[in-house]
């Protein structure tokens, strides 16, 4: 096996975690692919130029993938490890700024004025629930449910991407009922610390 390959499996492995089977990594790629397909094909016929296109494309990719990946035993359980804190999962939460980018070829395509507004919204919501849920270790599995309905219901009132109607549908159980939470795993399958007491 080449260094590269090597490399790339651990990669992925560092991704999804380790104990990821090939069905995971087959329903991700897959999902990952649909994603990828359909949201070129939305944003195109919403009006979305070549590279807004393709943007959604990526994001799509990403955000669909990722609703799989992370409510995934295997990613849980990894994100989940000794090592691994709430900093670390509000650090991943940060990095996915979509909103911005969802707002904003709304905007080019003549769909969005409230820019700023709905990308804050929508960014500040699924933060603060990350860092709630990473709070009550005992409550995590019903806040990330509850969160993650939440997260959908603010899209609805906010009005849903025009360019990525699948947007919410696909942000909020990637990172809140999955990384955040990893509601459909118990306690006692995914090895989570034992609650902090309160002091």
């Amino acid at each position: 096996m080449s260094v590269w390959t090597e490399s790339v499996k651990r990669g992925w492995a560092n991704l999804v975690g380790p104990e990821a089977t090939r069905a995971n990594t087959t329903i991700a790629l897959g999902s990952a692919v649909v994603g990828l397909v359909g949201a070129a094909m939305w944003a195109k016929r919403s009006g979305a130029g070549g590279g807004s296109t393709t943007t959604m494309a990526v994001l799509a990719a990403d955000l669909i993938g990722g609703a799989y990946v992370n409510n995934t035993r295997a990613s849980v359980r990894w994100y989940e490890r000794a090592g691994q804190d709430d900093a670390d999962h509000l650090r991943f939460a940060a990095l996915h700024g979509h909103p911005a980018v969802v707002a904003w070829v709304d905007h080019r395509v003549g769909a969005r004025d409230n820019v700023v507004a709905w990308a804050a919204a929508q960014y500040g919501y699924m933060m603060l629930s990350t860092a709630i849920i990473r709070r009550s270790p005992t409550n995590r599995r019903s806040l990330g449910l509850a969160l993650t309905v939440g997260g959908l219901v603010l899209d609805r009132a906010l009005g849903s991407s025009t360019v990525a109607p699948w947007f919410a549908w696909s942000y909020y159980p990637k990172l809140l009922m999955g990384h955040a939470a990893g509601s459909l795993w118990p306690e006692t399958d995914i090895g989570v610390p034992e609650p902090r007491s309160e002091v």
